[in-house]
């Protein structure tokens, strides 16, 4: 008699906790291919160096407006928010406050040597994101 008692006190524990809310997230933002997307972050263990969806940090940025930029949005190139960690930073501070909402424009202006991008391998992270809305 003891053992179905335990038994059934177990299965109203695992039921109590399966059904308790889960606490809300907290959203953050960032750009992709010049549209806000939201993101939030996981306890995922990503190795440092081996992040594979760049994402690219303003250091110097001035404008208020400035998001981080992933370099691909959900689907195609995507590989689901396992983030490898860049770090942008204006040479002329007089462009600091230029608002980079996509990878292309970030690209341009890397090549034309207005951005500096280096490579944060001990800072890759894993998140997902999702549509802003």
């Amino acid at each position: 008699m003891r053992i179905p008692l335990i038994a059934a006190l177990a299965a109203l524990l695992l039921a109590t906790i399966m059904a308790a809310p889960v606490g809300a997230k907290t959203f953050g933002t960032l750009y992709a291919e010049g549209a806000v997307y939201r993101t939030f972050g996981t306890p995922a263990r990503v190795d440092p160096g081996t992040g594979t969806d760049p994402i690219y940090t303003f250091a110097n940025s001035t404008n208020t407006q400035q998001l981080s930029v992933a370099r691909f949005a959900p689907g195609v190139g995507s590989h689901g928010g396992r983030w490898a960690v860049y770090h942008a930073t204006w040479v002329n501070p007089a462009d600091s406050g230029i608002l980079v909402t996509d990878y292309d424009t970030l690209a341009a202006l890397a090549d034309q040597g207005r951005l500096t991008i280096v490579r944060d391998g001990a800072a890759d992270f894993r998140c997902p994101i999702l549509p802003n809305g």
